[in-house]
């Protein structure tokens, strides 16, 4: 393969090294002096007209080391396609065996013993770690709260499983930059059946539901009139109350709207009350709101 075509798959990175196989090492000086490669890390360069994205400044980092290595923590959250907290998303973090040591500015490099191959995933190429493996990574980093979103999202996009993760948490003991009783805590919020819900939005609600002790509602609660089947994100059949949240997902047809105004109107006929939340709503405001509903009886 030739070294355009290796580059190429690799968002325009290069090792010397690997350059240093097919040329001579005065082809090599010329390219570097003629502004054909660009410096990234040590041992690493860009072909000039490359994009500079931070893909690429990962990839270079990995690219960089010798020893084994891979993407971790917050980086590896944004690789697997997680939101990253924006206090955070500077600094590229890595994790490498246990007995090397690395330095390279702008990069922070954990040591952890608990990189086995199962710990490993790619994209794109780019070596990183397991959703699992970065669950546990975060814990030291994020908030309860942010930490269990994380956990969410990955459940909801099925790249975890909640028993896998319990099992790993259970072996854990406390490290630098690990806090097994967080992860305990969220594990305790998502009991066996808990569903993490189809947006961000719904598993917030269901963290407020948790956390001020208000009935829990029926998750995704299958309803029929007629021929008609709708399914409602939240819903206490008791109190015949339903939640929607504006922004659980998205509606990109006509269809959609017709097929929710339909539901809402068969739901009120037949006695049921709606509630409407939406993303942009304060946690009081929407606490204020279940208590308009009656679910928190206030003195």
């Amino acid at each position: 393969m030739d070294l355009e075509r290796w580059a190429e798959r690799r968002d325009g990175l290069l090792t010397t090294d690997r350059a240093r196989r097919q040329l001579s090492a005065r082809q090599v000086a010329k390219r570097r002096t003629s502004g054909v490669w660009r410096p990234m890390r040590r041992g690493v360069v860009a072909i000039n007209g490359s994009p500079r994205t931070w893909r690429q400044a990962v990839r270079a980092v990995l690219l960089a080391c010798t020893t084994r290595v891979a993407a971790s923590h917050t980086t590896a959250l944004a690789l697997l396609g997680g939101g990253v907290p924006r206090r955070l998303t500077e600094a590229i973090h890595v994790t490498v065996a246990p007995g090397h040591a690395v330095r390279l500015d702008g990069v922070v490099f954990h040591r952890s013993v608990l990189l086995a191959d199962d710990d490993i995933r790619h994209r794109d190429g780019i070596p990183c770690t397991s959703p699992a493996a970065t669950v546990i990574d975060l814990s030291g980093m994020l908030t309860e709260r942010e930490l269990g979103l994380v956990v969410d999202d990955f459940l909801r996009r099925r790249m975890l499983r909640l028993e896998d993760l319990r099992a790993r948490v259970n072996t854990l003991r406390p490290a630098p930059g690990r806090r097994p009783s967080r992860l305990r805590a969220v594990l305790a919020a998502r009991i066996p059946g808990y569903d993490p819900g189809e947006s961000a939005l719904e598993a917030r609600l269901a963290l407020l539901i948790d956390a001020h002790r208000i009935p829990r509602p029926v998750q995704q609660l299958r309803i029929s009139f007629g021929q008609h089947r709708f399914r409602l994100d939240f819903a206490w059949p008791e109190q015949r109350i339903f939640l929607e949240g504006n922004g659980f997902g998205a509606h990109h047809l006509a269809s959609a709207l017709d097929h929710d105004a339909r539901r809402q109107n068969w739901l009120v006929a037949d006695g049921w009350r709606p509630m409407e939340i939406t993303w942009r709503m304060s946690d009081r405001e929407i606490l204020d709101t279940f208590a308009a509903f009656g679910l928190i009886h206030r003195p």
